[in-house]
């Protein structure tokens, strides 16, 4: 799904969540202002991904986005997520988080020719995260889950709404105050029948050879392993990261838009930070 706690960890998290594309529920206190660290800034992700989830053709995706976040001991916001640590103890944390896909022309000979274009989707929804003790060589493991509840963002931004999703993840960070933080997550992920009919369901007016009419049921939908690698230069900060599916096993796998079983979404970031508290 790091930056959620000091430097080291921002330009991680922000990497890690690009990748994914490539964004609450908390009751905290008053925290003093020089507890707290901020930043504000633009950037760019510039990623090779597939043209639509399970293709087996690829297109290259390049977007901007505002940057900014904020940590104090209780409260994290960031450009995706807001975020707090339970009770002022930062191995426990609950916030609202936000993630999304990018659109996907059906015009290109791909399994999808003809049908309607996908419009992009955004997914919004809670998440927890516990730590667990430290591993050997400082190594830091959480636990995490997620639901997210997506919308087709439609012509003029309308919204229509697909359905609910979950995952559960464990992620690794690389001990403070590395150069390049590292950032390694992996786990399962569940979809509701609409998530699953709007990528994978083919309606039988756009059936075709090779192309049966298919309804995608709801439930698994595969495992994936991501990964990320930061580091900042100056007022810059870099990432770059990648994203490993795999639908083997998944409740829509015998779709006939499913071409692959194994995907793979590579890519870089950088953002120009401009704005920074004192003491970061």
């Amino acid at each position: 799904m790091g930056s959620e706690l000091a430097a080291d960890r921002r330009g991680a998290s922000w990497g890690v969540r690009l990748g994914c594309m490539v964004l609450g529920m908390f009751g905290v206190g008053t925290v003093a202002a020089q507890t707290a660290h901020y930043q504000g800034g633009v950037g760019v992700a510039l990623f090779l991904a597939p043209a639509y989830p399970g293709s087996d053709s690829e297109r290259l995706f390049a977007y901007p986005y505002p940057y900014w976040d904020y940590e104090s001991p209780t409260l994290h916001l960031h450009h995706q997520h807001l975020r707090a640590k339970w009770a002022r103890h930062s191995s426990f944390s609950i916030g609202l988080g936000a993630n999304g896909s990018p659109p996907a022309a059906a015009g290109t000979p791909d399994a999808r020719a003809g049908m309607p274009n996908l419009d992009p989707t955004v997914a919004l929804g809670p998440d927890i995260m516990m730590r667990l003790p430290a591993r050997a060589g400082g190594w830091r493991i959480w636990l995490g889950a997620r639901a997210r509840y997506r919308w087709a963002m439609g012509p003029g931004l309308q919204l229509m709404p697909l359905g609910s999703s979950a995952s559960a993840f464990v992620e690794s960070r690389t001990p403070r105050g590395r150069v390049w933080p590292i950032v390694v997550s992996f786990g399962p992920v569940f979809r509701g029948h609409g998530v699953n009919e709007y990528f994978f369901g083919v309606p039988p007016a756009y059936a075709a050879a090779g192309r049966p009419a298919y309804s995608a049921p709801g439930g698994y939908a595969g495992v994936r392993l991501t990964a990320a690698v930061s580091t900042r230069a100056g007022p810059f900060d870099f990432a770059i990261f990648g994203r490993y599916r795999n639908y083997s096993g998944a409740a829509f796998a015998s779709s006939p838009l499913l071409k692959v079983s194994n995907t793979l979404i590579v890519g870089a970031a950088v953002v120009w930070v401009f704005v920074r508290s004192g003491d970061d």
